[in-house]
């Protein structure tokens, strides 16, 4: 069986379909990688602004039609558990989903206040209930014997992976990037040995210009790992979602990624002109 890897989504339903219509990825089995909510309604240019529509429970819907009656696995992101923590009364993420999104999500949900106790409410009670139940069943990660897929990255001095933090595999950048996280110049040895499949930090972050993923290897013989948050709703120009397809044993088959309902390869670096109204 192949799978395609679907990265951070951050609201774009209309992408979302688009990316799903793919002949090639409609044969596959799905993983999404996290982040299913937020992100911001603008995509700046150097010399204007365009504006887009969010639409946080269409993209859930898709997902939980996706697992229920297809099979596919959607993995929990760290805006999702944003979601799922304040339900459970955390409000430090509580605080911290309200800095990163989530006041805008909250009136998308139909949560017209930013008090604590009414968003968390809110969440557990009639129309929002099954979404906080199935973002509260989501797994950490997904693996076979040649592939791991996890929202964030890992911990490479945790060598044993039972014992990664949560935080870690929703949370970790730099660490999991390079070998030295003061100086960003060599990737970080590949240590499972296994392709290793993240999301979390748009790849505009890391380099320009950009295609639709990275792939990092420490050298030629290093086991590939691919970030693949193409910034959807981050405000970049280029932001969209991207979809790498794998066979099973880990060996890239095609990649594609979404921008603006338009349908492009994942290798393909776009100019301001080539995007822009």
């Amino acid at each position: 069986m192949d799978y395609t890897f679907i990265g951070d989504i951050h609201s774009a339903a209309d992408d979302l379909q688009i990316l799903l219509d793919d002949s090639v990825i409609k044969k596959t089995r799905l993983v999404f990688m996290g982040d299913y909510i937020d992100g911001v309604t603008t995509r700046h240019f150097s010399n204007h602004t365009e504006t887009m529509k969010n639409d946080p429970l269409a993209v859930l819907d898709i997902l939980m039609e996706r697992v229920n009656r297809h099979g596919d696995i959607a993995l929990l992101g760290n805006h999702d558990d944003f979601w799922v923590q304040t339900v459970r009364g955390d409000d430090y993420q509580f605080q911290l989903w309200r800095a990163n999104g989530g006041a805008h999500t909250w009136r998308k949900l139909g949560i017209h206040s930013s008090m604590e106790m009414v968003v968390r409410t809110s969440l557990t009670q009639g129309v929002l209930k099954p979404y906080t139940q199935f973002l509260e069943q989501l797994p950490l990660y997904w693996s076979n014997d040649y592939m791991l897929a996890v929202h964030a990255g890992l911990y490479w001095h945790q060598h044993d992976f039972s014992q990664q933090t949560r935080d870690d595999l929703l949370w970790i950048r730099e660490p999991y990037y390079y070998e030295n996280e003061l100086h960003p110049d060599q990737w970080h040895k590949n240590l499972l040995n296994k392709v290793i499949i993240t999301g979390h930090t748009p790849v505009q972050s890391l380099q320009q210009p950009n295609a639709g993923y990275i792939k990092m290897q420490a050298n030629v013989h290093d086991t590939p790992r691919y970030l693949i948050d193409s910034g959807s709703r981050s405000g970049a120009f280029d932001g969209g979602i991207p979809a790498l397809t794998f066979d099973d044993k880990g060996n890239l088959l095609q990649s594609k990624r979404v921008i603006k309902q338009q349908l492009y390869d994942g290798d393909q670096i776009l100019n301001e002109n080539e995007l822009a109204d």
